[in-house]
């Protein structure tokens, strides 16, 4: 089964702005999370301490509700991370799709 063929339309972009866009869609969510990362990073190092003498004086349980709190957000970022590359692995598949799609429109 071959892929549709969408007619050109005046304000409809190319198949290479298309992957520029989706490339840059992945570079912006790339950056927030590494701002999330960095914004956790600061919480852990509130918590513990500038000489790792947790100045609020956590109990135990504070200490192990915190680390089960950094555990989830960072799991959820690797899989986020997991979902950009496959975004990308779809993308530069796309990008390959093109490429054999301009060389047999050019034969």
């Amino acid at each position: 089964m071959s892929m549709p063929h969408i007619p050109e339309g005046k304000f409809r972009p190319s198949g290479k702005e298309v992957v520029i866009d989706l490339l840059e869609s992945i570079a912006l969510e790339e950056i927030a999370l590494s701002h999330l990362m960095n914004a956790e990073a600061e919480k852990i190092q509130a918590f513990v301490g500038k000489h790792l003498n947790f100045p609020t004086c956590p109990s135990t349980r504070d200490i192990i509700k915190f680390n089960q709190n950094v555990t989830l957000l960072l799991e959820t970022i690797v899989m986020k991370e997991w979902l950009l590359l496959r975004k990308l692995e779809n993308i530069l598949e796309l990008k390959d799709h093109q490429v054999e799609c301009f060389i047999e429109f050019e034969e």
